[in-house]
């Protein structure tokens, strides 16, 4: 499940629809902070990223935060299990 600005959308399906369906062609991401914690019995991993995104030619950053729980696939991987993704204006 992708949590999106208050938008849940659920599945693979729905989720790269959702994604491509955002009004920008290009995104840099800028990192600030990144912490991890391990989520549960099975090797989950809880992750919290913030930082700022620059949008197509915009010049000023905007702030974000994302959560997402990476779970292991049992073949040696990992996939996203939740993802909360949250825009931080002002």
């Amino acid at each position: 499940m992708l949590t999106f600005e208050t938008a849940a959308v659920q599945g693979v399906t729905g989720i790269i629809e959702k994604l491509t369906a955002l009004p920008f062609s290009q995104i840099k991401h800028q990192v600030a902070t990144l912490d991890s914690q391990p989520s549960n019995d099975t090797g989950g991993i809880l992750v919290l990223v913030t930082g700022a995104l620059l949008v197509d030619e915009e010049q000023r950053p905007m702030n974000y935060t994302q959560v997402f729980q990476l779970m292991p696939d049992g073949q040696g991987s990992y996939f996203v299990f939740n993802d909360v993704f949250k825009l931080i204006y002002g």
